[in-house]
């Protein structure tokens, strides 16, 4: 697959409304800091496969960066993903009051790249990898991105990691930007997308919404927001709901 076509690959977020709400007004993408995640082993999972890859006299080293870097990490995840999941909509839309986000892996990646670009900040981004941490004596990662930001900052071999998840989560078929920003001591960051009608392809309401509801977000984007552009609809899914 060449650049042009990954970067056209579907991402998803299942959120519920009120986080809808959020991002039309600000029109920012929300980054959570590594060590905010309710997985607590969020950047650990991988520890193990890190300290394989590189000598005994840095594995302390290893890990003190390995902890570090989740106090200086910021995460966006997204579903990859072709068409839409129920299972994402029963876990990250849990109610009638949901609904899922579509952009691409390109417009994701061009809306960090500029905010790296105006900041000391670096980053990379590629799809999770649930198992086979390590091959041939190095970290799995092949999926990811190239880092990128400013001036090309070096990125810590530990954030390889952050990549890595358990294989209990593989139905999350997750794809994340990691962006390193050492000078943000708060829980989270906000990176602006530019045109939101360019970021945001497509709106799906839950498929257990009533029609009343998938109308009134309609009206919201198209004339409290003024986003004409951005398409708002039920869930194909509903089908299987009986709605």
């Amino acid at each position: 697959m060449n650049s042009i076509e990954a970067e056209k690959k579907k991402l998803w977020r299942y959120m519920p409304l009120i986080s809808l709400l959020g991002f039309l007004q600000t029109r920012e993408l929300r980054f959570s800091r590594a060590d905010k995640f309710e997985d607590t082993q969020e950047g650990y999972v991988g520890l193990e496969a890190l300290l394989s890859t590189v000598p005994p006299e840095l594995h302390e080293k290893a890990k003190q960066a390995l902890h570090r870097q989740n106090l200086e990490c910021f995460v966006s995840c997204w579903h990859l993903s072709s068409s839409e999941s129920l299972a994402m909509w029963k876990i990250y839309g849990a109610n009638a009051f949901s609904v899922a986000v579509v952009s691409n892996v390109g417009k994701v990646i061009s809306a960090c790249h500029d905010y790296c670009a105006d900041l000391s900040a670096a980053g990379m981004f590629g799809e999770v990898v649930y198992d086979n941490y390590v091959s041939d004596g190095t970290l799995n990662v092949q999926a990811l991105g190239l880092p990128f930001g400013y001036k090309e900052l070096p990125i810590s071999k530990s954030i390889l990691t952050l990549f890595m998840k358990a294989k209990a989560f593989s139905y999350e078929q997750e794809w994340r930007v990691v962006l390193n920003e050492k000078s943000v001591s708060e829980p989270a960051i906000r990176v602006p997308i530019g045109d939101i009608e360019e970021f945001v392809e497509h709106v799906y309401v839950s498929p257990e919404a009533p029609d009343w509801m998938v109308s009134s977000i309609g009206s919201l984007v198209r004339d409290q927001f003024g986003l004409s552009r951005i398409s708002v609809s039920k869930s194909p899914l509903a089908k299987h709901f009986g709605i």
